[in-house]
């Protein structure tokens, strides 16, 4: 029956010790003596296993399971303060995303503001203009008693359209008035 070989690490594991503690036992000497080495795994006999049993067993049996518990405990705590750092960084992480989200909504809420500031006055503007243009419309019209209609002026990019019995008489102060306003302006010779 062939004898019965142990690891370095099931020794180790069975002992409640570590692979360092048992590799230190492991002499020149007993390794001639207790091991053989199958591929890259050191296999100990069960005469080898026997005296680092004895060893072990020899330093005290209560140190062991004391030991062993504290080491377990002590992963655990190492375990539970390595969650507890990784949650805190999640959720640190997390707040700061949430922060910054809401500065970007806030900001977005300024920019709509603003726009929409920028539309009234645009619609403004283009009122005040609508009522210039119709009173300039009017201006050129034979008889100032005529009205402005709706079917008159149009707003497009063409020119104003004139009404049909437009007279070849018009006065040179209307025409100078209208020829002032469609004049281009200099931007440089505003000051």
């Amino acid at each position: 029956m062939p004898e019965k070989r142990y690891t370095i690490k099931q020794l180790a594991d069975e002992l409640g010790v570590t692979k360092p503690g048992v590799r230190k036992l492991m002499t020149a000497n007993f390794r001639k003596q207790y091991t053989e080495t199958v591929g890259n795994r050191i296999l100990i006999n069960s005469a080898g296993a026997k005296v680092i049993r004895k060893h072990f067993s020899n330093n005290g049996d209560n140190v062991f399971p004391e030991t062993k518990t504290e080491t377990n405990s002590n992963k655990q705590k190492q375990a539970e303060t390595v969650s507890d750092s990784t949650k805190n960084a999640v959720v640190s992480a997390q707040e700061e995303t949430i922060k910054l989200l809401k500065e970007e909504l806030k900001a977005k809420n300024d920019q709509l503001a603003n726009m929409q500031k920028l539309m009234d006055q645009n619609q403004q503007l283009l009122l005040n203009t609508q009522a210039e243009n119709k009173t300039l419309l009017a201006l050129t019209h034979k008889n100032n008693d005529e009205s402005v209609t709706e079917a008159e002026y149009k707003e497009t990019d063409q020119a104003p359209q004139h009404p049909k019995h437009k007279s070849a008489s018009q006065s040179k102060s209307d025409q100078d008035i209208i020829n002032k306003l469609n004049k281009k302006k200099k931007w440089w010779k505003l000051w």
